[in-house]
């Protein structure tokens, strides 16, 4: 059903306030923070990663054609809802070019799985590349566009699937077959200590040899020198959130699927980290950690956004029944939606516009989802306030 919105002007531009949801907006009592595309803008740091590491995995790893990718083509996968975390965006990109290459090579033999270390694995692949090369004259296949569509809101999950169908009708085998010949061929089983080629790329690309070192305690063997955490930059002005506060809110909650060790630094480094309530937040560490909890109990299950998990937690900490969430993607939306629906509390849910590719694209989302509220920039977040309450 289609919401009704009011619009009202924020600065130089326009903000959307849902006319229904005015009251549980102005009883609000806290606010929790994403981190990428609200804090901090990653599109130079964590989107430039993911297209970095894609090309590197087939160009210069594998010598074979090198995907077009770029800004446009990681903000349909975020439209989807089910694409928050970025490791996961560069698995899905990486299997539908591979799978593309697999399709039209001849079947591939699987012998013993490669072990181990990483290394074992960059060579793996470096022959399977040069393979490839002799065997697919041009990698045909459908464009990634339609690739997206089709996996939709069904993520990573579906994307295998998908994989393991286009490589059964092309090599005229079981979907089983292709299940035991795709685990093999996989750039991204396992953890970075190991096999994950892809994940250890895209980490030292991000972090730079020496943060990657100092999280996870194991040098840099792929990429040396200063990570493009580097090139992150606040999008919240330090004015915006002293107002926050002086509004009567609490230091704010950030619930995010990037790592603690990676946010702290940039927080304390723009001198913004007095304005968080950081013991409250939940990072990566802490949903994976539950992750693994459950799963000792035979419980599999994925804990990031859209999940009600990460919000949850930190609204239990902060000690706040009615809160906002300020998010820049769909999936933020959804964990909102889901949150208020499953644990009955009321959530707020607060959309940015300003690390949209298509902001177009990305309002039209909000508001079909029937989002609380829409802003330009997180710096509108104190006028809204006033405005609903006043």
């Amino acid at each position: 059903m289609k919401k009704s919105y009011r619009k009202i002007k924020a600065d130089r531009r326009h903000a959307w306030i849902r006319k229904d949801r005015e009251s549980k907006i102005g009883e609000i009592e806290g606010l929790i923070f994403d981190c990428d595309g609200v804090i901090f803008d990653v599109s130079k740091s964590f989107r430039e990663t993911i297209i970095r590491t894609v090309k590197w995995f087939f160009g210069t790893v594998m010598s074979v054609e090198t995907p077009k990718i770029n800004f446009c083509h990681i903000q349909m996968f975020k439209n989807t809802g089910a694409f928050n975390n970025d490791w996961e965006l560069t698995y899905a990109i990486t299997l539908h070019h591979l799978t593309n290459l697999l399709a039209n090579a001849k079947k591939i033999e699987v012998r013993d799985k490669y072990k181990g270390d990483v290394m074992t694995t960059y060579s793996f692949f470096r022959e399977l590349g040069s393979f490839l090369g002799k065997t697919v004259k041009k990698n045909e296949g459908e464009d990634l566009e339609k690739y997206v569509n089709d996996v939709g809101a069904g993520g990573l999950e579906a994307a295998k699937e998908r994989a393991l169908g286009k490589l059964a009708e092309a090599w005229k085998v079981s979907v089983e077959e292709a299940r035991s010949i795709l685990e093999h061929l996989s750039p991204f089983r396992g953890e970075l200590y190991g096999e994950n080629i892809i994940k250890r790329f895209f980490e030292e690309t991000y972090c730079g040899s020496k943060l990657f070192e100092e999280i996870y305690g194991v040098p840099a063997v792929f990429h040396h020198g200063k990570g493009l955490i580097e090139e992150e930059r606040p999008i919240v002005k330090r004015a915006t959130l002293k107002e926050i506060i002086e509004i009567g809110f609490p230091p704010i909650g950030i619930a995010s699927g990037r790592m603690r060790k990676q946010t702290t630094p940039l927080l304390e480094k723009y001198h913004l980290k007095e304005y968080f309530n950081l013991d409250a937040s939940t990072f990566l560490e802490e949903i994976e950690g539950k992750e693994r909890e459950l799963m000792r109990e035979g419980i599999h299950v994925k804990l990031d956004k859209p999940n009600t998990y990460p919000l949850v937690t930190t609204a239990s900490k902060m000690k706040v029944d009615c809160f906002a969430y300020v998010g820049d993607t769909v999936a933020d939306v959804l964990a909102c939606l889901n949150t208020e629906a499953e644990v009955g509390c009321t959530v707020v849910s607060v959309g940015v516009l300003c690390s949209a590719e298509n902001k177009e694209e990305v309002l039209a989302k909000f508001l079909e989802l029937g989002c609380d509220v829409i802003i330009p920039t997180p710096d509108e977040l104190p006028k809204i306030i006033r405005e609903v309450r006043r």
